[in-house]
């Protein structure tokens, strides 16, 4: 068998994964909202109208303007975080890349011979140089 061909059946693996299945589902709820991506719409044009804003000269910019986009952004900020679908789908995120991060450093371990180092000792193993040279 190839590396090509094992890294698909690696690839069908990690899509079978339920962390998938639950990124998915929540990544659809999250896309199906269209209060929330209302939301996220005016909070992206509330920030460029500040960028512009900001790109004037002091004489230029309309301080009015920056304050209530400033306010609009902060209301909209509170709303997509108070959304449900928001936060499971952020949270689902966050796990498909915890996984995706813990099959690279496995493979990488596999290839290269040594755990990628995570600067957190407790995650060491007995023979990581790191926790050998902690104890001399």
């Amino acid at each position: 068998m190839t590396v090509l061909e094992l890294a698909k059946q690696l690839g069908e693996a990690i899509a079978a994964d339920p962390i998938i299945e639950k990124y998915k589902a929540a990544k659809a709820a999250y896309e199906a909202d269209a209060a929330l991506r209302d939301a996220l719409y005016e909070y992206e044009t509330q920030r460029s109208i500040l960028g512009e804003e900001y790109q004037k000269s002091d004489g230029e910019r309309n301080e009015g303007l920056i304050t209530l986009a400033r306010e609009r952004m902060e209301q909209l900020a509170k709303q997509i975080v108070a959304s449900e679908e928001y936060r499971d789908y952020t949270a689902a995120e966050q796990e498909v890349n915890r996984l995706m991060q813990d099959v690279n450093n496995e493979i990488g371990t596999i290839v290269f011979g040594a755990s990628p180092c995570t600067h957190d000792c407790s995650t060491c193993h007995a023979a990581c140089p790191s926790k050998q040279n902690e104890n001399e």
